[in-house]
């Protein structure tokens, strides 16, 4: 991925978190006649390894469902929806007119090596461990003890664990960092006038950057 060193991000605890907030990854694989991807939620565990790995599941019927498709690494990006960023925001264009639209956001790329879990005990652990977490916020959490145990058998005959060891870790976050405090302010002014959550959420990006 090619990552201005401005928008560079290096930490790792930061990474963990963005991932979290962000669990929809975008998975894709080499095959024999190009490129395929699907989109899954996935979460990071520390192994003990430098990197850790990612746990997810996909339905069996996938094409990523074939063991060719593991010779190769395979890319995991999280990236969240981020905003676009008029240059009529910043105090300078009205100077030098030189100011171009763009677009925020943060996004997260990791290689891995990956293993196919087929092991009944291993997907039950993947998905308690997802609705655990997706279901957190609600006031009578679900979890996989409310549906009938053979219901839970059947569907987990028809998925396959899929758990990434991870051997890269790129990430880029750009959030106006190579603007002058001037016009990251008028990034702010100009996203708090739109008024909607998406604008407020990169208005708290951008002014955590300053």
């Amino acid at each position: 991925m090619f990552t201005p060193k401005a928008f560079k991000e290096d930490s790792f605890e930061t990474i963990q978190a963005f991932i979290k907030e962000q669990p929809l990854a975008t998975v894709m694989a080499q095959m024999g006649d190009g490129l395929e991807a699907c989109h899954i939620p996935m979460y990071w565990q520390d192994d003990g390894s430098e990197f850790g790995c990612l746990y997810g599941h996909i339905a069996k019927v996938n094409e990523l469902n074939i063991s060719a498709n593991l010779a190769a690494p395979w890319l995991i990006i999280f990236q969240d929806a981020g905003h676009y960023i008029s240059p009529n925001w910043y105090p300078s264009k009205a100077v030098t007119h030189k100011e171009v639209p763009t677009w925020n956001y943060r996004s997260v790329h990791i290689t891995g090596n990956v293993s196919l879990l087929t092991a009944p005990e291993t997907l039950i652990e993947i998905l308690s461990k997802q609705t655990a977490d997706f279901e957190v916020s609600q006031p009578h959490p679900w979890s996989l003890d409310d549906a009938p145990e053979k219901c839970i058998q059947t569907m987990c005959r028809a998925i396959i664990g899929i758990r990434v060891d991870i051997t890269d870790i790129q990430a880029q976050f750009k959030l106006s960092q190579n603007k002058s405090a001037e016009n990251r302010a008028g990034v702010v002014a100009g996203l708090k006038r739109l008024g909607t959550f998406e604008a407020g959420k990169m208005v708290m990006l951008v002014e955590s950057m300053s």
